[in-house]
């Protein structure tokens, strides 16, 4: 009688912890979750870019700066950094609407440009052996960035915007979301771009940022 009444306790137990993990992230998701179709973390879904007019393009220049990453994440993080910013890169190039997507160049172009700063603020990708082994307990995978974005000729700040996602611990215990995350967020990043590069700035899609985005606490990765 014992020994069941301890095996149940701890099946309890068990199951409260995995409900701890797991509902503020639904939560969270849920609460974020975009209700237009041209929103940038709704055309990520899907492997090809939402279609773009060069006529309706005030920029058809993009160039980016390399993603800047603290010291301290430098090793583990720049190989997904790198993924995001190549991934942005190539989703605007797919939609055949500007002239020049590209790393930051030495010479300045002619034509109308942005530059696009990037900051890593946090991440977590839990490895494939710690979601092997642990499953759902590993927890949740994610990436935070600080998007700027600058007109090239003047230097003005135009727009700047935390972009990031996550993962559901669930999910990635049965898929490998885990290693998605920086091509899902480079769509994001891309798609995002794409609109403020639009002669109307994509407003009726995403409002602009009046204000600097709230900052995500560095946490320490793993």
């Amino acid at each position: 009688m014992k020994r069941n009444v301890g095996s149940a306790r701890h099946l309890i137990l068990l199951l409260l912890a995995l409900s701890l993990i797991c509902a503020p992230l639904a939560h969270a998701r849920a609460k974020a979750a975009p209700t237009n179709s041209r929103d940038p973390y709704v055309t990520a879904e899907y492997e090809t870019a939402p279609a773009v007019k060069a006529e309706d393009l005030t920029y058809r220049v993009i160039l980016f700066e390399d993603f800047t990453v603290p010291a301290e994440w430098e090793a583990d993080a720049r190989p997904l950094v790198t993924a995001t910013e190549n991934r942005a890169i190539s989703r605007l190039i797919g939609t055949n609407a500007f002239t020049t997507v590209a790393g930051k160049q030495n010479q300045s172009p002619e034509d109308p440009y942005l530059v696009v700063k990037c900051t890593l603020l946090n991440y977590r990708i839990v490895s494939t052996a710690a979601r092997f082994w642990g499953g759902v307990i590993a927890g949740t995978s994610y990436i935070a960035y600080r998007a700027q974005v600058y007109d090239g000729k003047s230097g003005a700040l135009l727009f700047q915007r935390e972009v990031s996602t996550q993962n559901s611990a669930w999910a990635a215990t049965w898929s490998s979301s885990d290693v998605k995350l920086p091509t899902f967020l480079g769509n994001v990043l891309g798609d995002y771009l794409a609109l403020r590069a639009r002669k109307d700035k994509g407003v009726d899609v995403l409002p602009l940022e009046l204000s600097p985005p709230p900052q995500t606490e560095t946490g320490t990765p793993r």
